[in-house]
């Protein structure tokens, strides 16, 4: 069983590196990675704090929390809710969704924002990573894979009234470890976008990727935009948000990919990008801190520590 799981584990290191940790957080132990992983689901209104949120984070076991933007109140969130390394809110703020990190199998998870009603929604013996939310709350999105394979696997949309699974894509069996692909809803619920490697087995390196969209019944895929990675569909118009690997810069371009501009020019260690419900700002993480920038403008605000992080009413 070591052998088969230490793959893995290597695997997801190496790609989490350019991805959402630092340096910093993999030496101080076990607490600094619980405080990076499990940190912030922004909420409250779509309006930056001033900097005197800047390092807020509660004395919380779970590390999770969530972050009143006007205020810089913190609320911890119940430590019934099982460890996850990337979650996700509901869009009605009710329910959360997560998968934890890097012992196979990793199942993902659904329950009530309040600890309640736990349960598993992947098959037993699967691994299931980076679970989305559709924009009506109805279904989640994730990728899943045998937990004894290294093949990238595929998205299932899983309708969370029924149970009812649906695999989305027939990606080429290739092994790259725990690469997560990423997957998220557009705004009108009818297709998936996710990020495709295109390298060879075991290529982790993020200039070889592409920003695809597939229907959410399944079908041809669309490549949306080459050379980019972590993306996300505008809530409100559809425009696309995604990061530039070779420079690092978070650009934003229209729905079909096309007429990109640079939003932020950070240069290391940005990650998963992620839309306000209002659409008017993106949040993402940067070198284990979390930062929001205003769409229109280009203000960034630099709004705590930890990553990763989502929105929530």
């Amino acid at each position: 069983m070591t052998k088969q799981t230490e793959p893995d584990l290597d695997s997801w290191k190496e790609q989490d590196q350019w991805q959402r940790r630092t340096a910093r957080n993999r030496k101080i132990g076990a607490y600094a990675v619980v405080a990076a992983l499990l940190a912030v689901a922004a909420c409250g209104t779509s309006t930056p704090p001033d900097d005197r949120t800047q390092g807020a984070e509660p004395e919380t076991a779970s590390g999770l929390y969530s972050l009143d933007l006007t205020t810089g109140a913190t609320t911890h969130l119940p430590e019934t809710l099982p460890e996850a390394s990337l979650y996700a809110v509901s869009p009605d703020g009710t329910m959360i969704a997560g998968a934890p990190c890097c012992s196979p199998p990793n199942p993902v998870w659904v329950a009530n924002i309040d600890g309640t009603n736990v349960r598993e929604i992947t098959p037993e013996g699967i691994d299931g990573f980076a679970p989305r939310w559709s924009p009506d709350g109805s279904m989640v999105v994730y990728q899943e894979r045998e937990a004894s394979g290294h093949e990238i696997g595929n998205l299932v949309v899983f309708d969370v009234a029924t149970g009812e699974r649906t695999t989305i894509t027939d990606l080429p069996g290739k092994s790259y470890g725990t690469w997560s692909l990423l997957p998220s809803f557009a705004a009108d619920g009818r297709s998936v976008l996710f990020r495709m490697p295109r390298g060879p087995s075991g290529d982790l390196d993020p200039l070889r990727h592409d920003l695809v969209s597939v229907p959410v019944n399944g079908g041809e895929p669309t490549v949306l935009r080459r050379d980019a990675t972590e993306g996300a569909l505008s809530p409100s118009d559809g425009s696309l948000v995604y990061v530039d690997p070779a420079s690092w810069t978070l650009f934003v371009a229209d729905a079909d990919g096309g007429n990109a501009r640079i939003l932020v020019e950070v240069g290391a260690e940005i990650g998963r990008p992620l839309w306000s419900p209002a659409g008017s700002e993106v949040a993402y993480g940067d070198a284990g801190r979390v930062h929001i920038v205003d769409v229109e403008t280009g203000e960034v605000s630099l709004v705590t520590d930890g990553d990763p992080v989502d929105w929530s009413w």
